[in-house]
């Protein structure tokens, strides 16, 4: 787990403290005293068997440190009995190495060892002085609050792990910073944090948002919608009423006070209520499809841009461990310019398909094209990368015996070829209607390749992430790793769903409620960059796979363009824009299927 971090703005006059009685202070002078510099790291910053010499590696090896200058040590009748290392990192202040002999600890001398650290960088002018400690190290930790030191959001948890340490302290409230020394907010301890009050609409799907906030940090389920009253009924025997109010019909629900709603409904049914309770002051987190058609999209994302509230997309894919960390890798500038990726999010459905259609032809899972679910395979590429699709060719797999036998009118899978913003290119493959399973991505760079682990080799699939990197450009070092994917919130999304990716779309939209610019969304212009590809992909294919511009929706006279196009495969919402589910034209799918599927839902 991550360090807390915490940060000394230079902005106030300081003064040397004066010392009790006996106790003096003293810098670093001989080779004699690396030996007391040990023996005063001994409780927790070193081990028992630490040699003398481990502090030529540690400070002396520091390229900023002047032992000499920069090394005291906190005397009792002429013995070291403590120590701190004051560095000047052009011109950023680094308080490294504080410890204290066992028997002098607890006796409130800590904050004579900060106050020296202080002063010294202070009167050098650093912009701030930041440090590293553990929550472990209780009374180090509350030394520092007492000398000034504020702790810092710079990693997803450290807000709720800091409200945990001021609920230990029993202190109400502090600043925390961003790591640009910027204010983030004031935080508050634990029992006193203001809790984000959650809506989820969908009661079977959404059943992973309501675990979240059952179990989750800083948030509460408040209402619960669902117009299908077993699922209603289900929900309230799970979850009870107390504190929640059960809903089935959307308009009253959005009404409730809440700070946020999640729609976990159907998923071609998401913009108009996104839009819905967006005007009614609510936040948004939605799941896979933001829109169904491009009129849809160019609504939805007007009015984001109106309201001002946040708009989330969940695909919880991004947050898988594998493309988690590719992303990391790809913005540290491990992998270099991107140049080609691959993404496949390939599924065999058949065996459970009739329970999620309930065994009905127009059910908008058997009406779906083949490119309908692009973003679970695209949508990774486009958020470790960051870069705009501009051009798609949509190539269809043909619909086939197991597309029939459950009911579905699309063919099998789909293939888009998609060109980014950067000349690079990406390979998206999805579907339903595979013999069998895919969850992969690769990425490529100049300086190597990302590789998510495959599934049939049985060693962990998007749960493991493998290297193949050079330091720099040119090196063809040709040394595969694999790269640890764990973060500070890899234990709490353990038991969360689709690889504990489910966990992260709730943790970090409620952080964006909460105020942390750093909240990892998929905003509503990115959620486009997902799904346009799709839909323009799907065109290519019913075009002779002729290549498609994929337009820039966050320019509005490009919106102009697409305001009243409907083109989709469900002809309520299409209209006389209305287009086939297969490119081929929607096949023959007799009554006899589905009676036969509804024969197998009853087993």
């Amino acid at each position: 787990m991550a360090q807390l971090k915490m940060f000394w703005i230079n902005d106030k006059k300081v003064e040397l403290l004066p010392l009790p009685e006996g106790y003096s202070f003293s810098t670093y002078k001989t080779e004699e005293d690396k030996a007391a510099w040990v023996e005063c790291c001994k409780n927790g910053l070193v081990g028992d068997d630490t040699k003398p010499e481990f502090f030529d590696d540690c400070i002396a090896g520091d390229e900023h440190c002047n032992p000499y200058t920069d090394c005291f040590f906190l005397d009792y009748n002429g013995e070291h009995v403590g120590t701190i290392t004051a560095i000047n990192q052009d011109g950023v202040g680094d308080m490294h190495m504080v410890g204290m002999k066992t028997e002098f600890r607890g006796k409130g001398l800590g904050k004579y060892l900060n106050n020296m650290c202080i002063y010294k960088l202070a009167n050098e002018g650093v912009h701030h002085i930041y440090l590293t400690t553990d929550e472990w190290r209780k009374g180090a930790v509350k030394s520092y609050l007492t000398s000034g030191f504020l702790p810092v959001q710079y990693e997803m948890g450290m807000e709720e792990r800091w409200q945990k340490v001021l609920e230990e302290y029993k202190i109400d409230s502090v600043d925390m910073l961003y790591e640009d020394c910027t204010l983030y907010k004031k935080i508050y301890r634990e029992g006193l944090a203001k809790r984000v009050k959650i809506g989820v609409v969908g009661a079977r799907r959404g059943q992973t948002m309501l675990n979240y906030c059952k179990t989750g940090f800083n948030c509460d389920v408040v209402a619960i919608c669902d117009n299908a009253p077993d699922f209603l009924s289900k929900a309230k025997e799970k979850y009870g009423e107390d504190g929640i109010t059960y809903y089935d019909n959307f308009d009253e629900f959005i009404k409730h006070d809440m700070d946020g709603v999640v729609l976990a409904n159907f998923a071609n049914e998401h913009a108009p209520l996104a839009i819905k309770a967006m005007k009614e002051g609510k936040h948004v987190l939605s799941e896979v499809l933001p829109c169904q058609h491009l009129k849809e999209a160019v609504e939805l994302i007007e009015a984001v841009e109106e309201t001002g509230k946040i708009y989330a997309y969940a695909e919880n894919y991004c947050y898988m461990p594998a493309p988690r960390e590719m992303r990391i890798q790809y913005k540290e500038g491990n992998l270099g310019k991107f140049e080609y990726g691959e993404g496949e999010y390939i599924h065999n459905c058949e065996p459970g398909w009739h329970g999620y259609t309930n065994c009905d032809p127009n059910h908008w899972r058997n009406t779906m094209s083949a490119f309908y679910y692009c973003t679970h395979s695209l949508g990774p590429l486009v958020h470790i990368t960051g870069l705009r699709p501009v051009k798609v060719s949509g190539f269809e797999i043909p619909f086939n015996d197991r597309m029939y036998r459950m009911g579905a009118y699309a063919g099998a899978m789909a293939v888009e070829m998609v060109t980014l913003e950067n000349g690079a290119v990406v390979k998206s493959v999805h579907g339903v209607g595979p013999a069998r399973n895919s969850v992969w991505y690769s990425v490529y760079g100049s300086k190597g390749r990302l590789e998510s682990a495959r599934e049939d080799a049985e060693n962990g699939g998007v749960g493991k992430l493998y290297g193949n990197l050079d330091k720099n450009e040119g090196d063809n070092t040709f040394e595969a790793k694999e790269i640890n994917t764990d973060d500070s919130l890899t234990k709490l999304a353990e038991e969360s769903g689709h690889g504990g990716s489910d966990f992260y779309t709730m943790y970090h939209f409620i952080q964006a409620i909460k105020g942390n610019r750093n909240a990892e969304i998929v905003d509503v212009y990115e959620a486009m960059d997902m799904f346009l590809p799709g839909h323009f992909g799907y065109l290519s294919a019913m075009n002779n796979n002729q290549s498609y511009d994929i337009p820039d929706l966050r320019n509005k006279e490009e919106r102009e363009k697409w305001r009243n196009d409907t083109t989709c495969t469900v002809k309520e919402k299409a209209g006389d824009m209305y287009i086939p589910s297969y490119s081929k034209g929607n096949p023959e799918i007799p009554e006899e299927v589905y009676e036969t599927l509804k024969k197998k839902l009853e087993q």
